[in-house]
């Protein structure tokens, strides 16, 4: 009776555990290929912070990009949340019974500008990035990227 008690309490441990780790045995989906990544997940050619990671950067280019990143990271947020918020008034705007098309402009207008202002910071941020790299690295991150730039597919 004690044999067939440790028994029992010992199963959920063994099931747990299981045995077969150590022997090379695929999964049963193995065959199947992970699918490509989204569209919207896929760097962008123009996207110079993905091409970084196989430069060989030194630890202080490391610490340079870091600080870089975070001073990026918070630039940009006051500038997605300004957007989200200027999107939901032109959204609401075109949902209500009193539709102003002048207000309406100036909301797009000032969606313009915050695109555009995006994007000069995007430029900015990418020019300081590629400023920390040395000369080889440089060379090493145009080749990057314009073997990257193919065309969509569909």
């Amino acid at each position: 009776m004690n044999k067939l008690m440790f028994l029992i309490m010992l199963l959920p441990i063994v099931a747990i555990a299981n045995p077969m780790m150590d022997r090379d045995v695929s999964p049963p989906h193995s065959d199947n290929k992970m699918p490509p990544p989204a569209m919207h997940m896929l760097p962008k050619p123009d996207d110079v912070g993905f091409f970084l990671h196989d430069l060989n950067l030194t630890t202080a280019q490391n610490a340079k990009i870091l600080i870089l990143l975070e001073k990026e990271r918070d630039l940009m947020e006051e500038d997605r949340d300004e957007a989200r918020k200027v999107r939901r008034d032109i959204e609401e705007m075109t949902l209500s019974d009193d539709f102003d098309k002048e207000k309406l402009e100036k909301l797009i207008d000032k969606s313009l500008m915050l695109h555009k202002r995006y994007a000069l910071k995007k430029a900015e941020f990418s020019h300081e990035l590629y400023a920390v790299l040395d000369q080889q690295q440089r060379q090493a991150l145009k080749l990057k990227m314009l073997s990257f730039n193919t065309p969509f597919p569909g």
